[in-house]
Parts: structure tokens; C-alpha cells; sequence
């Protein structure tokens, strides 16, 4: 479990850009509580003992307290001056030598975390441990179906980005687990006086045997080259709606029309695909980096449309270098995906086929991807910032020992060094660092989904395939696919909608939401929320938008009672178009917006609804006359 600093008191060391923890206050890391209350439920059924770990300064033996409050039988804190300033990479390495001196004298059967740490959202450590281990992991657990003591398996249920999976995997195993899995329990007095008595155990770097150049900054691939505050956008007009709400809507929908908001935007010619790396600045002695690479993702050979989004940066990021794009195709049976990736950028496509590669396991596919990167050695790798992409993404880069900078919203090189940089929000999106991996090779990144541009298709391109034949042995497939169910199925698509309402606190319950659906409905648009109304229970995860949700780049997002926490700016601040509805007009949200309404939104929004539907559609989009009609 992790304590992590509360993001609205974030401070840095301007010399060495680590984090000072030293009076800023901190929480126990919210996901963390869903992990805990999963290990005291299966004690609960099946008995057992749950230690609760945790790396980091002292302070963080408050969020251990917490654990024995809950339940937790045993706490073991791991501290030392030279495990500051850790990566994932070697924070990985800190708590596997940590669970693997625990298991010296009490083995597990299951390591357990949350899905994410707050202050990093990147997921990263939990795979790295799975690696480390050589363990099956399963991420993202929304329910554990079924434990089997005799024959020591677990079946449990895992969300995708496209649908929801049942896996069957044997002990021992990491799990990632969601706030979907359970409600963490409240405190009970006889744990709160557990917890003050018991002895937390306090480790430094020798009682876990570690090797000094693997720990904190030594063994960090990754560092911070800057710290600086999030971008913003120009704040636009705003109207006081308090007193005359059908005038306020009347406003917002006349400006919107005015500047075509709705619905996708008007068509531009298309811009050619750049014919060689001349027509770009390229670094100096270009011949010496590495091709770029990025992942193709796929489900069942259908790409994800973030392969194509980071093949169109990667285009760029390979001019830079004067080098090749590549794209890394890892499946079975799905050497039309080479073909696409010529035709959307890539010079060559690297493609590695086994039928034990036809579903997506994360231990088989990391190996390929590393025994193809150890061979051809690119400069640089980009995956995308899903579900699986993240999966993939910290078990690849723990099996090369490489740096991965996780859900950039930016990438560059260093046109004097030749260095690859990843910039991306962190601690709630309070801050954005820029990272840079300046001694292994490949750096890897992850970047979301909607965040990137793909290049216009050109059919006619072709490139170079080459097939690379796999070394996978039947062992390194430790986990057993059972079912999958699409996401489709509940009707929400929120990556590709051009028009969002999303909805938030200020709704005040979930029986609100109906409000959001009416708009919604009248826009023909797609129903979003914000973390807050997810975490209350309105409304399902797959609606959420924000650095924990869905990053989005829709012609127009409508944000109602939203107060615009910066976690929530990072997921959409490629909309083309802003608007925001709040009663206060403090709102960090208006300083975002486009187009902003002061005022009660239980009046406003009725009010634009029946303003939308006085106003003909093909005046909304003129451009798409022909095709509505």
C-alpha cells in the first residue's frame, strides 16, 4: 500500500526535483483501501494472514496504521534515505526484495494493490512485480469469481477498456483491484486500539538484501528533467444566469451555433503526409539513434485507434531522429495490420505470430515484446496509455530494465543531446513534469487514447514486414482467457463522441443524472461524469472523465456542476469547444471554459434543452445538411 501526498499541497526541491514530503500533509492512497478490504474478505472465507508493506518515509506509517484498523494482521514499513526518489522501476525492485524477505519465512499465495496510486497514475509496479516474481498477474479486478484452495486457482473478473474479462490464474499471483470490487469497511474502535498497540515493523535496505545501485535515484532509469504548472486555455465569455435562465440559454446556443460546435467540425483539406525527414529540423548525427516504435494494439485484430494516433506522432518524433517508424505488432493472424500501419505512417511493421498469442495475456506478450526490442533495439517504443497498454506496458519495461514515462500528454526530443523526453501530468494534474531516460534504451511511453493526432490515411503506401520468430515456452502462458464481454454492450463510447454532457457533484444525487441524459439525448450526445459522481455511486465507472477516467477530444464537452479539479481538466482539455454550467462563479471550470453559465443548474439546463429544441438541426450543422436530410 502506498501513503501519498494530498495533491493540493504539492511542493518540490528545485535542485534536485524531488518530491518534499516533510510537512505536507498525506493520505493513505484510496485504491490501496479496496486492496486491503479484498485480503480481510478472503480471510474471512478462507482464513489466512494479511501483511501490510509499504515503501516510503516514516510519515507513511500512518497509512500502515490505517491497515491494522481495517484488519490487517501484520504491517511492515520499508524506509531508507537511498529509496528517495525511487521510479517505478526501482520502486518495484524495493518491494519485491521487501514480500520476497516476508515470503522467506511466511510465503503468500497473493499480492494485492490498488489499480493505480493517486499522485502517479500510472499502474506501473504492480506488473514490474508480477515480472519479478514470474508470477501471473490480473489487473484491474472489478470481482473475484472463485477461489479453489486444492488446487490453489483463482478465477476473477477484470475491465478493459472495450469490455470486461474472466481470468483463471494459479497462486501465487498480483492483483490489481478497483473501487468497483468492494466498499472498504469504516474503522471499529477495537481496531483503532489494535492498530495504536501494535509494533510496525521498520526495514531499511539491508534487512531486505538490496542491491544499493537498484535503489531510489541510482536505480531509476527515468528522472525528472522540470516541474512547471498545468497549461491552460484562454478563458472565454461567461453569462450570469442567476436571474433569467432562458436568456442565458438562449446566449450559449446562438454563440455555439455561430462558431459550429456541434457535431464534428467543418471539413479541412487534407494535409499530405510529410514525403521525406528533410522537409523537418532533424538532430545532428541522426544516423546513430534507433528506429521509433510504436505498439499496435488490437482486439482480435481489430487496432485500437491509439495505435494509429501514436503512429501519427511517432512520424514526427522519427523525422526528428532521421531514423524509421516502426510499428510492433504482437497476435496471431494479423498481418493485415501491417498493411494498415503503412497506411497510416509506418515504414516498417515488425510482426510476431503465435496461436498462443491470439488472446491478450499479459506475461506472453510482454516476452515478445521484449525478445523483439533486445534484437532490433529502437530508440524509442510508444503504447498506448489503455487498460492494456499500461498492462503491457510496466511488464515489458520491467523484463528490459528500461524507463517508462507513463500517460504523456506530450513528447519531444532534445535537439542537443538527442534526448527523448515524456511530458505528463502528475499528482492529481497540479503539475507536469517532463522525463527523460538518458542512459537505456528504448525509453518507453505511454500516451492515452484522444491525445495524439493520427496522420490522414494514404492507401497507397507500403513498407518492409519482418516476421520475428518468438522463443515463448507453454510455461510463460500463466493465465487462462474464460470469457470476455464487450463494454459494447452498454452503449457508452465516450473516445469517440463528438458531443459530451458530463455531469458532476453539484448534481447532489444520482436521480439527477436524468437531467444530464435529457441534454444529452437532445444533443445526441454521449453521457459522461466526473470522479466525484463516480465515487458516489450516480453513475457507472465507464463514464468517468479525467486523469483516473477517459481522456476525451469531442467538438463539444458540457460540463454541469462541475467545479473543474484539475484531475478532471487533464481529460479534456483537447475538446475543441468548453462549456461549463456552475453555480459558483469561482468555478476553477470557468477559467477553462469557452462559453460559461453562472447559475442554478436545475434551471439553466431545462432551459437549454427546450432553446435546443426550437432550433433546427441543420442549422445546428449546415455543413451536414446533405445527410441529415
Amino acid at each position: 500500500m502506498k501513503h501519498v501526498p494530498d495533491a493540493t499541497d504539492i511542493r518540490f526541491d528545485p535542485i534536485t526535483l524531488n518530491l518534499i514530503r516533510e510537512g505536507v500533509p498525506s493520505i493513505v492512497n484510496p485504491f490501496c483501501l479496496n486492496a486491503i478490504e479484498e485480503a480481510i474478505r478472503l480471510r474471512e472465507k478462507f482464513g489466512g494472514k494479511i501483511t501490510a508493506v509499504s515503501m516510503g518515509p516514516l510519515q507513511a506509517q500512518e497509512g500502515l496504521r490505517e491497515a491494522l484498523a481495517m484488519g490487517a494482521d501484520r504491517a511492515v514499513m520499508v524506509s531508507d534515505r537511498e529509496m528517495a526518489g525511487a521510479d517505478t522501476l526501482a520502486t518495484s525492485y524495493t518491494l519485491w526484495r521487501s514480500i520476497a524477505t516476508i515470503a522467506e519465512t511466511e510465503p503468500f499465495d497473493l499480492i494485492l494493490s490498488g489499480k493505480v496510486a493517486i499522485d502517479g497514475e500510472t499502474g506501473q509496479v504492480p506488473p514490474g512485480l508480477a515480472v519479478r516474481f514470474n508470477i501471473p498477474i490480473i489487473s484491474n479486478v472489478t470481482k473475484i469469481d472463485q477461489v479453489d484452495i486444492k488446487s490453489r486457482t483463482i478465477v476473477a473478473k477484470h475491465r478493459f477498456d472495450d469490455g470486461i474479462e474472466t481470468v483463471k490464474a494459479r497462486f501465487p499471483a498480483v492483483l490489481t483491484i478497483t473501487e468497483e470490487a468492494n466498499k472498504p469497511r469504516k474503522f471499529t474502535i477495537e481496531g483503532m486500539l489494535n492498530a495504536k498497540r501494535a509494533k510496525i515493523e521498520i526495514w531499511d535496505k539491508q534487512a531486505i538484501n538490496a542491491d544499493p545501485n537498484l535503489l531510489g535515484l541510482k536505480g531509476s532509469p527515468t528522472i525528472v528533467k522540470k516541474v512547471f504548472p498545468p497549461p491552460g486555455r484562454k478563458q472565454g465569455e461567461a453569462f450570469d444566469g442567476t436571474r433569467d435562465p432562458r436568456a442565458a440559454a438562449k446566449w450559449l446556443v446562438q454563440n455555439l451555433i455561430q462558431i459550429h460546435a456541434f457535431g464534428p467540425a467543418p471539413p479541412k483539406a487534407a494535409e499530405a503526409l510529410p514525403k521525406s525527414p528533410n522537409e523537418r529540423a532533424t538532430i545532428e548525427n541522426s544516423g546513430k539513434y534507433g528506429e521509433v516504435w510504436v505498439f499496435v494494439e488490437h482486439f482480435h485484430g481489430k487496432p485500437a485507434a491509439v495505435s494509429w494516433e501514436l503512429l501519427g506522432e511517432g512520424r514526427r518524433l522519427a523525422e526528428i531522429y532521421g531514423t524509421k517508424l516502426g510499428a510492433l505488432i504482437i497476435g496471431n493472424h494479423v498481418d493485415h495490420l501491417a498493411k494498415e500501419s503503412f497506411v497510416h505512417g509506418a515504414d516498417k511493421a515488425y510482426l510476431v505470430e503465435d496461436e498462443r498469442l491470439e488472446k491478450y495475456r499479459t506475461q506472453p506478450y510482454a516476452i515478445a515484446m521484449e525478445e523483439v526490442v533486445r534484437k532490433f533495439k529502437p530508440e524509442a517504443l510508444l503504447v498506448g496509455g489503455t487498460i492494456r497498454g499500461r498492462d503491457l506496458a510496466g511488464s515489458a519495461a520491467t523484463f528490459l530494465e528500461t524507463g517508462l514515462i507513463a500517460d504523456c500528454t506530450a513528447l519531444d526530443v532534445d535537439m542537443e543531446t538527442g534526448t527523448f523526453m515524456g511530458t505528463r501530468p502528475d499528482y492529481g494534474g497540479n503539475l507536469m513534469s517532463t522525463i527523460i531516460c538518458p542512459k537505456n534504451r528504448p525509453t518507453m511511453a505511454s500516451v492515452r487514447p484522444r491525445v495524439m493526432k493520427s496522420l490522414p490515411p494514404e492507401q497507397n503506401r507500403d513498407g518492409e514486414i519482418v516476421h520475428f520468430d518468438l522463443n515463448l515456452k507453454d510455461t510463460d502462458v500463466n493465465t487462462d482467457v474464460l470469457e470476455f464481454v464487450p463494454i459494447e454492450k452498454v452503449d457508452v463510447r465516450l473516445e469517440d463522441a463528438q458531443v459530451i454532457v458530463s455531469g458532476g457533484r453539484g448534481l447532489g444525487a444520482g436521480k439527477n443524472f436524468q437531467l444530464i441524459e435529457e441534454l444529452a439525448k437532445t444533443l445526441q450526445a454521449q453521457v459522461g461524469a466526473s470522479r466525484a459522481a463516480v465515487r458516489a455511486g450516480w453513475i457507472s465507472p465507464e463514464h468517468q472523465v479525467g486523469q483516473t477516467g477517459l481522456t476525451v477530444r469531442p467538438r463539444l464537452y458540457i460540463a454541469v456542476g462541475i467545479s473543474g479539479a484539475i484531475q478532471h481538466i487533464v481529460g479534456i482539455m483537447n475538446a475543441d469547444y468548453i462549456v461549463a454550467i456552475n453555480r459558483d462563479p469561482e468555478a476553477p471550470i470557468f477559467k477553462m471554459a469557452n462559453f460559461g453559465i453562472v447559475g442554478d443548474l436545475f434551471k439553466v439546463v431545462p432551459a437549454l434543452i427546450e432553446e435546443l429544441k426550437n432550433v433546427h438541426l441543420a442549422e445546428l450543422a449546415p455543413w451536414q445538411r446533405s445527410s441529415t436530410r
